[in-house]
């Protein structure tokens, strides 16, 4: 996995690779200072690879890691500073679920947020940039190449943070 940071204009811009949690916790108090985060999920798809990985995980480590998750979704909820996604394909897993706990999310145009769960049946949704945007699940639907600066701007226009944080939840079919 590859996480790597950019901090901008006030704005830091944190890029993930893969199913970040424990990598993303211990980065959070490194960003001291910023007036904004990004988290731009990179490049995921779900793949059968990806599904694999939800049923072959022994329980035990997958409940540490849904606990690391938590942990994680907990500190970016108490963050003082907007917290936005940029999605520039598809986000699954972990990343949908930190989409998810974002203040604000910003889908490229043919991306989609898809959920994976997992257990004796594994289900996974797709839901595309035009219903996510007409549901209320992203705020803006950009072309690709514009979903890193249309998050950054998104969060320099989000003037309080605590006061006025959204939250949408996505909800497995």
């Amino acid at each position: 996995m590859s996480v790597t940071v950019e901090v901008a204009d006030g704005v830091a811009v944190v890029r993930l690779d893969r199913d970040p949690p424990a990598r993303l916790r211990a980065l959070l108090p490194t960003l001291a200072g910023v007036r904004g985060l990004v988290l731009h999920a990179c490049s995921c798809e779900v793949s059968p690879a990806s599904v694999r990985g939800v049923v072959g995980v022994p329980p035990s480590a997958r409940h540490a890691h849904d606990r690391e998750l938590r942990a994680l979704r907990e500190e970016l909820a108490e963050l003082p500073v907007p917290v936005v996604a940029a999605i520039g394909r598809s986000a699954s897993g972990d990343l949908a679920v930190l989409a998810d706990a974002c203040d604000r999310r910003v889908l490229a145009e043919g991306g989609g947020l898809v959920r994976v769960t997992g257990g004796g049946v594994v289900v996974a949704r797709r839901v595309d940039a035009d219903e996510a945007l007409r549901t209320g699940l992203v705020d803006r639907v950009v072309a690709p190449a514009q979903v890193v600066s249309a998050a950054v701007e998104l969060a320099k226009e989000c003037k309080s943070t605590q006061d006025s944080r959204k939250s949408c939840r996505m909800v497995a079919p």
